[in-house]
């Protein structure tokens, strides 16, 4: 697997008002018009936008002028034939070129998908014994905000009933909380999802024949999570561990880790893609009930 990160390419797609703007890195000589391309892009399972960096070198100063804050962004990472999105979301800084020795290197800042927080007020109130899903779908009609309801831990009841009178978002926040699962972004995409749902069916093998560079390293968490008023939904314990970039692993995914002296399937929990024009990484943290 190794042999992979020579064949190592970002595409990275900026969606302008005039056009959209494709920059290339291929870690090969095989073509032409390969740019450098560093970027640190994290993710993780709580309601924050992740932000991250992304560094393009020798862009074209007409280019520069075209790219505006707010602009749509893609980034799509892998290895030759083997390519998918890590990140999906937007620009919300723009700088100023420098140089370093001869070359101009231009760094944007990108935060992960849709700013829902900007969403305007709503009100709605909800009789006694109403469920989380019903008011959930309740709030994105009426809000417009795009939810992927994957599943919830508890589909939590409402006894007297529940008011919004405020920012969509947040409620949708404090009812994820109320259900014991997690409210993200997954490559843009919000998602309402219990992070130890048994959906599995993808979990990906993680060991040095398939990219492992690192010994995992576990870490237990308090113990607040066993008694179910406390229950984040993060599991009992957390490991540690980086991979040669992989884009499958994600806020979500099942990933079974196996060493000499670990062998755990759990969840991630949070991560980060990197390259910084060398050496392609994903480091991740799943969660272990």
């Amino acid at each position: 697997m190794g042999k992979k990160q020579f064949l190592f390419e970002v595409y990275v797609d900026i969606y302008t008002e005039s056009a959209v703007m494709h920059y290339i890195h291929k870690s090969t000589n095989d073509l032409g018009g390969s740019l450098d391309i560093e970027f640190s892009l994290p993710f993780d399972n709580s309601s924050d936008q992740s932000i991250g960096e992304v560094t393009i070198w020798n862009m074209s100063q007409i280019s520069l002028n075209r790219i505006h804050q707010g602009d749509r962004v893609q980034i799509r990472a892998g290895y030759k034939d083997d390519v998918g999105i890590i990140f999906d979301g937007h620009i919300f800084r723009t700088t100023i070129p420098n140089f370093e020795d001869a070359d101009q290197q231009y760094i944007l800042r990108v935060v992960e998908g849709e700013e829902y927080r900007k969403k305007k007020d709503i009100k709605l109130t909800f009789g006694e014994g109403t469920s989380a899903r019903t008011i959930i779908n309740k709030i994105t009609q009426t809000s417009g905000i795009n939810l992927n309801v994957i599943s919830m831990k508890e589909n939590h009841v409402y006894k007297e009933g529940y008011s919004v009178d405020g920012s969509p978002f947040d409620a949708l926040s404090e009812i994820a909380e109320d259900c014991h699962s997690a409210l993200y972004y997954r490559r843009g995409q919000l998602t309402f999802r219990h992070m130890y749902d048994g959906n599995n069916t993808g979990t990906w093998q993680l060991n040095t024949e398939s990219g492992m560079i690192s010994s995992p390293v576990m870490e237990r968490r308090d113990d607040d999570w066993v008694k179910s008023e406390d229950n984040d939904g993060n599991g009992k314990y957390q490991y540690s561990v980086d991979s040669i970039l992989n884009y499958r692993i994600t806020t979500g995914e099942y990933v079974h880790v196996k060493s000499t002296f670990v062998d755990v399937t759990g969840t991630v929990i949070s991560g980060e893609h990197s390259f910084d024009g060398t050496n392609p990484i994903t480091s991740l943290e799943i969660g272990v009930q």
